[in-house]
């Protein structure tokens, strides 16, 4: 899969052919095809697998509550995977920021992902929050933001980034009380 990952991020999704992939993991084509039937297949297993492997960290004792403990847990597990994984994560932002690619998947993974958006609007709304989506984008925001200069620059030191994200998002939820 991380093969198909680098040809996607350097041709583009839709210029990379199965045969390029079979090629360049050394494998025949049709051994290629024996695995993933077409290279969308490929594409949704490679994003179902990250948002898993993200995700799996949000709600550890499986109880649906998110506590405080889980809420930055889950946080600190992203930037723990994305900086072990630096090439990876690289990839697969340079792949879903193609043209097209997040609206063709996005349906089926926001269904997917539902559970998990579930327990962090519960978790902002049991903190006092008063626009819990807004609020969720907002945080949403920051992580992505900060993920993305983690992959693609040393500019911050990702110690001193993961320190300040988690710092807003305190005060985003301690000024919850707070109405505009």
């Amino acid at each position: 899969m991380e093969t198909a990952l680098e040809l996607f991020a350097q041709n583009g999704f839709h210029a990379t052919s199965m045969s390029q992939i079979a090629k360049k993991a050394g494998i025949s084509k049709g051994l290629a095809y024996n695995y993933f039937q077409s290279k969308n297949e490929i594409l949704e297993e490679i994003l179902e697998t990250s948002s898993k492997e993200i995700y799996k960290n949000i709600d550890i004792n499986h109880d649906g509550i998110l506590t405080d403990e889980e809420f930055y847990f889950f946080i600190k597990k992203t930037f723990q995977l994305i900086n072990r994984n630096r090439r990876f994560w690289k990839l697969y932002t340079s792949v879903v920021l193609q043209t097209n690619i997040l609206e063709e998947k996005n349906k089926s993974m926001v269904e997917k992902l539902t559970p998990a958006f579930d327990l962090i609007r519960n978790f902002l709304i049991s903190k006092g929050s008063k626009d819990p989506d807004g609020d969720m984008m907002v945080i949403s925001t920051l992580l992505k933001g900060a993920s993305v200069i983690m992959i693609f620059s040393d500019f911050y030191p990702s110690e001193l980034l993961e320190e300040k994200i988690i710092a807003a998002i305190q005060r985003i939820l301690s000024n919850n009380n707070v109405t505009v």
